[in-house]
């Protein structure tokens, strides 16, 4: 029995899981709550309403993952056997239950959310991005680069939803808030997310080719070339190195001292340590190292919401 439940934990990838919840509440509270605060507007997500929020994230999540190792489980068998979950722990029946019942769990969340608070559509997002995740497990994942694409918008989701559930308040506040600077904040870090996720989604194709190959998926790498991956790769390193950079010099600018500093070592440094890294990566191992640890980037990039918060 305990075997299972750590076979289902490890399905459901729990440490991302308590990412995403973490990365909504540094958000909540840390870069919207402020601006409302400041403005004397009640938040939609007050109360037991971010939980409820929190909970229906992670939950379509959670399901995502489960239905792409259903449909993956070949692919899995291959790349790492010894860590299949489905068939071995929990039989695909289950599996494929579970999959249904945390999609509509996180459905029917967004719908109460919808009907006792005064966030609006939220129960039709989370169907939109349930329906999404199956028909990246089943097609997507398997063509060049809309896969990586959905799935990097996905994740910057995580980030504008929390902005989404305020919009009427915001709205209805007139000037008393300050929604620039929200929607500022919020594209900054969506964008953030978009970029490292395309650049972890986009590694990960080059790190799994040979396997790819073998099942018949048709990939970034395989359709176009390593070569032109890479190049791709490079781009948006190089994308995400000037944004950080600007950003930095801004910081400075206005005098914030310990958020330009917190941005140079612990966002620019490392990213130009991957950066050399990923030009020098030659193998699988060397490109699941560099995956491996961008992924530690998107967390200080999170955690930066502590530093930098709505006052910039």
């Amino acid at each position: 029995m305990l075997k299972r439940f750590k076979a289902f934990f490890q399905l459901i990838r729990l440490p991302n899981l308590v990412f995403i919840a973490l990365t909504q509440i540094l958000f909540h509270f840390f870069v919207i709550r402020p601006v409302l605060d400041k403005g004397h507007i009640i938040s939609s997500l007050r109360g037991h309403n971010l939980a409820i929020l929190i909970f229906a994230t992670i939950s379509i999540t959670a399901a995502g993952f489960i239905i792409n190792d259903y449909f993956d489980l070949n692919g899995d068998l291959i790349r790492r056997s010894k860590s299949v979950v489905i068939g071995k722990y929990i039989h695909r029946h289950w599996a494929l239950a579970c999959h249904i019942t945390m999609s509509l769990f996180g459905i029917a969340l967004g719908f109460y959310l919808d009907f006792t608070s005064t966030i609006y559509f939220l129960g039709l997002f989370n169907f939109c991005c349930t329906f999404l995740l199956f028909v990246y497990s089943i097609a997507l994942k398997k063509r060049p680069l809309l896969g990586n694409v959905l799935i990097s918008l996905l994740t910057s989701w995580v980030i504008i939803v929390c902005t989404w559930c305020e919009t009427l308040g915001i709205y209805h506040s007139g000037n008393i808030v300050d929604a620039s600077k929200i929607t500022r904040l919020t594209l900054m870090y969506a964008g953030f997310a978009f970029i490292i996720s395309i650049i972890r989604e986009a590694l990960k194709d080059l790190e799994d080719i040979d396997i790819d190959r073998k099942l018949k998926y048709d990939t970034m790498p395989i359709k176009w070339g390593v070569n032109a991956s890479r190049v791709f790769i490079i781009v948006w390193m190089i994308v995400m190195i000037g944004a950080l950079s600007a950003f930095f010099f801004y910081l400075l600018i206005i005098k914030r001292w310990i958020g330009a500093g917190y941005c140079a070592v612990f966002l620019i440094a490392p990213m130009l340590i991957l950066f050399f890294k990923f030009l020098k990566a030659k193998n699988r191992k060397d490109f699941k190292w560099v995956r491996s640890k961008i992924k530690w980037v998107m967390l200080l990039g999170i955690l930066s919401m502590l530093i930098i918060q709505s006052k910039y």
